[in-house]
């Protein structure tokens, strides 16, 4: 018996599995980590600038990636080893064109005094860094190779937090933002370095002399658009309140907002990496027919509402006890708006499931029209609520636009079941409706 679980566990399938898993794990924790660590480290008003910088970051990435992955992840799989490191170098070209220009931006930005100075390179580094390794990972992931993504992701997102612990305990001088920043940085440094090493066999001495592809980039922008457009409805839903609470109601406010926000969507990204594990089933289900789909979309529906579920609840709990054991006390007198933000979050979660219903029905309009819509009402109920009624109103806002976001999702997601053909459709497994690490704390 020990013998077989030995070689069970041993497996290369099973194996890489487990790993894939538990770096996923360690890197989800690693941000409920840097909730508590930034806390106790920081000011509510340090903490508040980070939440902007976050904030700011996401979309900065989206502006420089143009969700250009979903056009070239299509074209990776069935590419041969040359045709893939040209496709890479088209990517490549184009984001440095974007990155050029964003920085163009930013440094306008400090001009005007809308940007911190003394953060300024930090955050160019951390953006370029962050891209770089995030498109690394959906290449590597597309190319059958999960464990060495997850390992870059880590790198990415994880290890660096518990260095930032450790640096901060041992070294009270050390408490500072630009230390995470910092430390953030050489992180991304770390998993670049190693996404170089894991992609090191393509042919890239063959692009001696190769000039980028504009008609495939055009055609690749074409085809990213509705991605984009969509991605940057689900950026404005979780990010938008950070600047209205800025404006309206202050820093500090925002620091305890950040803290509780850092949590939630931590919960948000854990969400997203199990439903990244039923998309081919979706999509496999859709493509065998209409009771194969309704089956599949069952199976996501249940243990996202297991998952949902438990997770609010045990946060629910959690929460207020946490606090008064670490002494937080600036944290807990406003926990109240945890506990408003909560079926925000519970209900994103669940949109999941309409939310790749529809893309792997490829309903893309219908995902582009409630992403978009969902974000204008986030944005106007934001401006409506926060300067009456503070972070409250923001929870609130967040909490409506959610609702709305499933609701018209899951309308649209029943009638596309209602009207599937039991004809079996071609099966497409690239270009995703919401990326979980898109998603800053």
């Amino acid at each position: 018996m020990r013998s077989r679980l030995l070689d069970l566990v041993t497996r290369p399938a099973i194996a890489g599995t487990v790993s894939a898993l538990i770096l996923r794990a360690l890197t989800l924790a690693s941000r409920f980590l840097l909730s508590l660590l930034l806390a106790r480290m920081l000011s509510p008003a340090e903490v508040g600038l980070y939440g902007l910088l976050t904030a700011t970051l996401a979309f900065a990435l989206l502006a420089v990636g143009l969700e250009f992955y979903s056009y070239t992840l299509r074209e990776l799989v069935p590419a041969t080893p040359e045709r893939r490191a040209r496709i890479i170098a088209d990517q490549m070209a184009l984001g440095s064109a974007a990155l050029f220009a964003i920085c163009v931006i930013v440094f306008g930005a400090i001009a005007m005094g809308f940007f911190p100075a003394r953060l300024a390179p930090w955050f160019v580094v951390i953006l370029i860094t962050e891209h770089v390794s995030l498109e690394a990972t959906r290449i590597l992931i597309i190319t059958w190779r999960p464990v060495r993504a997850y390992i870059g992701v880590f790198l990415r997102g994880g290890i660096w937090v518990y260095a930032v612990a450790v640096l901060m305990f041992a070294a009270p001088s050390t408490r500072t933002l630009e230390t995470v920043l910092v430390l953030w940085a050489i992180g991304g440094v770390l998993s670049i370095a190693f996404s170089a090493f894991s992609l090191s066999e393509l042919p890239w001495r063959e692009l001696r002399g190769y000039r980028p592809d504009r008609s495939a980039i055009g055609e690749g922008l074409r085809t990213a658009r509705p991605f984009m457009l969509t991605a940057a409805g689900a950026l404005v839903i979780s990010y938008v309140d950070r600047f209205v609470i800025d404006v309206f109601v202050g820093r500090d406010a925002l620091g305890v907002y950040t803290f509780y926000s850092t949590i939630l969507i931590g919960l948000l990204s854990l969400g997203g990496s199990v439903s990244h594990q039923f998309l081919p089933k979706v999509i496999a289900g859709y493509s065998a027919g209409v009771d194969a789909y309704r089956t599949a979309l069952r199976s996501f529906l249940w243990s996202m509402l297991a998952l949902a579920l438990g997770t609010v609840i045990i946060c629910g709990f959690a929460m207020a006890p946490m606090l008064s054991l670490l002494g937080l006390s600036t944290y807990a007198s406003g926990v109240g708006v945890f506990y408003a933000m909560l079926p925000g979050i519970f209900l994103r979660m669940l949109a999941d499931v309409p939310s790749y219903a529809l893309y792997a029905a490829r309903s893309d309009n219908d995902l582009l029209i409630c992403n978009l819509g969902s974000a204008a009402m986030s944005a106007l109920l934001n401006v409506l609520l926060v300067p009456v009624y503070g972070i409250y109103g923001a929870a609130v806002a967040g909490g409506i636009a959610s609702a709305a976001l499933l609701l018209s999702l899951a309308a649209l997601a029943i009638r596309r079941i209602r009207q599937t053909s039991k004809e079996p459709a071609e099966p497409d497994s690239v270009g995703l409706p919401t990326d979980p690490d898109m998603l800053y704390p």
